[in-house]
């Protein structure tokens, strides 16, 4: 009886110990994944490095970075029966809702949206097309 006892005593000690090892190998899992930092990037920036967009007209050149929609993107478009939406998105990561015939700025104006791109106007009635990938181009017509 003292060898089934020493035996059994020997095989519960067993397991406990390779309960204790796989309890380890969890908790330093757990401080890896922990110790992992996230991507300081912003995933819906693009690959544009800089905003400051400037666009040559015939007769003069006009920075866009401030003063057509004020830093802001396009970032998404919604088309619907009754009315459409456009999504622009703020340097500071805050979005904004407009409709059409709605201020973008004190003299930006949004005109029509369209599935990719939306036409604005500014306060000299220069009519442009702004793209998503934050491509602004005059509007031919």
């Amino acid at each position: 009886m003292n060898i089934i006892n020493k035996k059994l005593l020997i095989f519960l000690m067993t397991i406990m110990f390779c309960q204790f090892q796989l309890i380890n190998l969890k908790a330093a899992d757990t401080t890896i994944i922990d110790d992992e930092e996230l991507p300081a990037i912003d995933p819906f920036a693009g690959s544009v490095g800089s905003t400051n967009q400037v666009i040559e007209t015939d007769n003069s050149q006009i920075n866009l970075n401030s003063g057509l929609l004020n830093n802001m993107r396009l970032v998404g478009t919604v088309i619907g029966e009754n009315k459409n939406i456009a999504i622009f998105s703020a340097p500071d990561g805050g979005t904004f809702k407009y409709e059409e015939y709605e201020a973008i700025t004190e003299t930006t104006t949004l005109l029509e949206i369209f599935n990719d791109f939306v036409i604005v106007q500014d306060g000299e009635n220069n009519i442009f097309e702004v793209y998503m990938n934050n491509i602004i181009k005059p509007s031919e017509g």
